[in-house]
């Protein structure tokens, strides 16, 4: 349900009939916020429909480029978020990042400080994750990466 506050909205649509909306990326009542959200959109979602709207008028629609060679799915506090990439740059300081080796389950938490150090704030999770490699096997990836809120305590 949407109100006269969030006149601005971006979609993501299943882009073969596109009679399926796979999520809602972005409500905003400000432009320029709504703008903003939808380049982001563009660069975080290749190969996905998106669909822009004021209200009930499309105001961009667009197929964007590229396609996923790893589909990107980033979990959020045990949640999949799929064809979501996460830039390291996008962390709070209340998000505590853990790694998973897929080939022995071996898991342990990586300060994002260390990464953004070491491949920027505007990498994307999936370029990371390829690049990590396992202390307890020594095998390089697949490892995957999860995002989990601290506590509120």
């Amino acid at each position: 349900m949407t109100s006269n506050e969030d006149t601005y909205r971006i979609e993501v649509w299943d882009s073969e009939e596109e009679k399926t909306l796979l999520e809602t990326i972005s409500r905003s009542s400000d432009f320029t916020v709504s703008m903003a959200a939808w380049q982001a959109a563009i660069r975080r979602r290749p190969g996905m429909l998106l669909i822009h709207y004021n209200s009930r008028h499309v105001m961009e629609k667009i197929l964007t480029p590229g396609e996923v060679k790893i589909p990107p799915q980033t979990i959020i506090d045990g949640s999949v978020h799929a064809g979501l990439d996460v830039a390291l740059g996008d962390l709070r300081s209340w998000h505590i990042l853990r790694a998973h080796c897929i080939n022995c389950s071996h898991h342990a938490d990586v300060k994002p400080e260390g990464l953004i150090r070491r491949y920027g704030k505007h990498a994307l999770f999936s370029t990371v994750e390829r690049a990590l490699f396992c202390t307890s096997c020594k095998k390089g990836g697949p490892v995957r990466m999860e995002i989990h809120s601290m506590p509120r305590n």
